[in-house]
C-alpha cells in the first residue's frame, strides 16, 4: 500500500496546488484552454507515438498476451454499450461512460506499480499492455466518439473519415505501429525531444484538472453517487470480470496477472483532455479521477496480494 501511495501522492499535490492557485490567484480561462489544447493536439499524440514506436515483441512469445488483452478490451467496449442501454443514459453521459470505462491509468500509474512490485524485468510486458490499451482506446474508442460527434447528418461516413484523418491521436497510433513494425530506429536527438514533450503531458493535464476543480462550485453529495458507483466498478468489478474470465476459460492466471493488475488501475487523466473535443462530462471525469485514484491506494494492494 505504501508503494502505491508514494506513486499517487505527487498527482494530488499538483492537482490541489493548481486548484488553490485557480481559487485564489485569479487564473484566466485562457490558461486552461491553451494547456488543454497542447495536451490534446501535441503532448498526447507525442506520448502515444513514443510509447508505441518503442515496442519490441515477438508474436510467437507475446501474441497470446496481445490477443487475450485485446479480446477483453473489445468485450469491455460492448459491455459499456450494454450498460448504457440498460440504464438509458443520455448521449453525453454515455459518451463519457464509454470512453472512461476502459481508460485505466495503465501508463503513468500502472507501469511504476508493476515495476515496484515485480521488478524491472516486468517493464517490457507492462509497456506492451499499456500499448494494447492505447491502440484500442485511440482506434475503437475514439472512433466511436467521432461517430457520435458526426452521426447526425447525411454525410456521416465522410464526417467520421474526416475526423479520423484530422485527429492527431489516431495518426500517432498509426505512425507508432509503422515505426515499431518496420524496426525504424529514431535518432537520439529526435527521441530525446519526444521524450521531453511526453514527460510534460501528465503534469499539464493534472494542472488543468486542478484549475477546473478550483473554479467548480460546491457539489451536493447526490452528485457523487454516480462517481462512487463508477469508481467501485472500475477498481473492483472490472478487473474481477477479467480474473474470472481467465479462470472460466482455464487459462494460466500467472501469464495474465500483470494484465489484471493493469485492468484494476484508476481512471486515467486523458479523458479530461478529450472532454471539450467530444462533449464529455468534465465534472464527472474530474471527480472520478480524484476519487478512483484515492481508493486505488486500497484496491490495488488487494489485487496485488491475490495475484502475487
Amino acid at each position: 500500500m505504501i508503494q502505491v501511495i508514494t506513486i499517487i501522492t505527487p498527482l494530488f499535490i499538483i492537482i490541489f496546488a493548481s486548484a488553490l492557485l485557480q481559487k485564489f490567484g485569479n487564473i484566466s480561462k485562457e490558461w486552461e484552454i491553451v494547456l488543454n489544447e497542447f495536451a490534446l493536439k501535441i503532448g498526447l499524440p507525442v506520448l502515444v507515438f513514443s510509447t508505441l514506436s518503442t515496442i519490441s515483441f515477438s508474436l510467437k512469445e507475446e501474441g497470446y498476451l496481445v490477443l487475450v488483452n485485446s479480446l477483453f478490451l473489445v468485450f469491455s467496449f460492448f459491455l459499456a454499450i450494454l450498460i448504457g442501454k440498460i440504464f438509458k443514459m443520455s448521449k453525453k453521459s454515455f459518451s463519457t461512460f464509454f470512453i472512461c470505462f476502459v481508460f485505466s491509468n495503465v501508463a503513468y500509474l500502472g507501469i511504476p506499480v508493476l515495476t515496484q512490485v515485480r521488478g524491472a524485468g516486468v517493464l517490457p510486458e507492462a509497456i506492451l499492455i499499456a500499448a494494447i490499451y492505447l491502440f484500442w482506446i485511440f482506434t475503437f474508442g475514439i472512433g466511436y466518439l467521432e461517430y457520435s460527434l458526426n452521426g447526425g447528418g447525411k454525410d456521416i461516413f465522410k464526417g467520421i473519415v474526416k475526423g479520423f484523418i484530422k485527429n492527431p491521436l489516431l495518426i500517432s497510433v498509426l505512425l507508432g505501429f509503422i515505426v515499431a513494425g518496420l524496426n525504424i530506429e529514431i535518432p537520439f536527438i529526435l527521441s530525446e525531444s519526444l521524450r521531453m514533450v511526453s514527460a510534460s503531458v501528465t503534469p499539464i493535464v493534472l494542472i488543468v484538472i486542478g484549475f477546473f476543480i478550483g473554479k467548480s462550485k460546491d457539489s451536493k453529495i447526490t452528485e457523487w453517487y454516480s462517481v462512487i458507483g463508477f469508481s467501485a466498478f472500475t477498481l473492483l468489478i472490472f478487473p474481477a470480470i477479467f480474473y474470472f474470465l481467465i479462470r472460466f476459460f482455464s487459462l494460466d492466471i500467472s501469464i495474465f496477472s500483470n494484465s489484471i493488475i493493469q485492468a484494476a488501475m484508476p481512471l486515467g487523466i486523458t479523458p479530461f483532455a478529450l472532454a471539450d473535443r467530444y462533449n464529455l462530462d468534465k465534472n464527472f471525469i474530474a471527480r472520478s479521477i480524484v476519487l478512483s485514484t484515492i481508493i486505488s491506494a486500497i484496491s490495488l494492494p488487494f489485487w496485488i496480494s491475490i495475484l502475487h
